[in-house]
C-alpha cells in the first residue's frame, strides 16, 4: 500500500502561500474589470451611475477626454481614478498637469481631504495603501506602498524632465498644445514594468501609456475643440481604446450635484451673459 507522504512545514507554507496568490490574483482580474465595484467594495464610497460608467471607461480607455460643466465633479472622480490605478495596477506613475500648480493641486487635495476622511472604513483601507502624502504646492504628492505614485506639476517646458505611465492634464483648454505635445505627451517614454514581463510567456503583453484630457467647454475655433472631435472620431473605431464624453449642467442638477434653484436664478437676472453660461455650464 503506497504511504501518503508527510507535508513538511515548509509544504504547508508553500501551499497557504500560493493559495493566497491566487485569490489576491482572482480578486484583482475583478475589481480591474469592475472599478466601480472596488470603489464600493473597498474605498466604501458611493457612485452615482454616471460615474460608473466614466470610472469604468477611465479603466478601460489609453485615451480618454471628459468635457462637462462645472459642478458636475471632474475633479473629484479624476481623483478617485488616480487612487483606484494606483492601488490595482502597482508601480504606477500619474502626474497631474495643469496651467498652474494650484489647479493641478485639487487633485491630491481632494485625496486627502475627501477620500482619506469621510468614508469610514474606506478611508481606513485607503490610509493603509499610502506611504506619504504631500499637499505642498512645492511637492504635492501622493506615494503608495506598492510604488504608485501621483504628482502634480506645471504644464511648462520646465516640466520635461518627468516622467510618467498615466498622465491627466486638467483644463487642458488653457493648456499650450506646443506644451502639450512636446513635453507632456513625452513623459509617456516608458509602459509600467509588472514582473509578469520577465517571463518569457508574457514578454508581449506591455500595457499601454494612458493620456486623460479634462475641460469645460470652450469657442469651436479652439484647438481643444478639434481635439474633441479627434477623440470621438477614434472612438468609433473599435481597434482603439479612445472615449470622450459631454455632460451638461442638466445632468449635474438631475444627480444633486448643482443647485437647480441657483441655476434658475442666476439665469433669470438681467445681466445674465448666456456666452459664459454656455462656456461654463454647457457641454460641446
Amino acid at each position: 500500500m503506497a504511504t501518503t507522504k508527510k507535508k513538511t512545514v515548509q509544504d504547508v507554507y508553500q501551499e497557504k502561500t500560493e493559495k493566497l496568490m491566487n485569490g489576491v490574483a482572482t480578486w484583482a482580474a475583478f475589481y480591474r474589470s469592475n472599478p466601480q465595484r472596488f470603489v464600493k467594495d473597498y474605498l466604501n464610497i458611493n457612485l452615482k451611475l454616471f460615474q460608473k460608467i466614466l470610472i469604468y471607461m477611465m479603466m478601460q480607455s489609453t485615451h480618454f477626454l471628459y468635457c462637462a460643466s462645472r459642478g458636475s465633479g471632474k475633479s473629484w472622480l479624476t481623483s478617485l481614478y488616480c487612487v483606484v490605478r494606483c492601488i490595482l495596477y502597482p508601480g504606477s506613475k500619474i502626474c497631474v498637469a495643469s496651467y498652474r500648480k494650484e489647479q493641478s493641486l485639487e487633485i491630491v487635495q481632494k485625496i486627502e481631504e475627501d477620500f482619506l476622511k469621510l468614508h469610514g472604513w474606506g478611508s481606513s483601507n485607503l490610509w493603509t495603501e499610502i506611504q506619504y502624502i504631500s499637499t505642498s504646492v512645492n511637492k504635492p504628492i501622493v506615494e503608495f506602498k506598492n510604488g504608485s505614485w501621483i504628482k502634480c506639476v506645471v504644464a511648462s517646458d520646465s516640466a520635461r524632465h518627468n516622467r510618467a505611465n498615466i498622465i491627466v492634464i486638467d483644463e487642458y483648454r488653457l493648456v499650450d498644445k506646443n506644451v502639450i505635445d512636446t513635453v507632456l505627451r513625452k513623459f509617456l517614454s516608458a509602459p509600467r514594468q509588472p514582473g509578469y514581463l520577465n517571463k518569457p510567456e508574457y514578454k508581449d503583453m506591455e500595457e499601454r501609456n494612458c493620456e486623460i484630457y479634462m475641460s469645460s467647454a470652450w469657442f469651436k475655433e479652439h484647438w481643444a475643440y478639434r481635439k474633441l472631435q479627434s477623440y470621438f472620431v477614434n472612438m468609433l473605431d473599435d481597434s482603439k481604446k479612445y472615449f470622450c464624453v459631454g455632460l451638461p449642467y442638466q445632468l449635474a442638477i438631475k444627480e444633486g450635484l448643482l443647485s437647480r434653484e441657483q441655476v434658475q436664478d442666476e439665469m433669470s437676472e438681467e445681466d445674465f451673459d448666456p456666452i459664459s453660461w454656455r462656456i461654463n455650464f454647457c457641454s460641446p
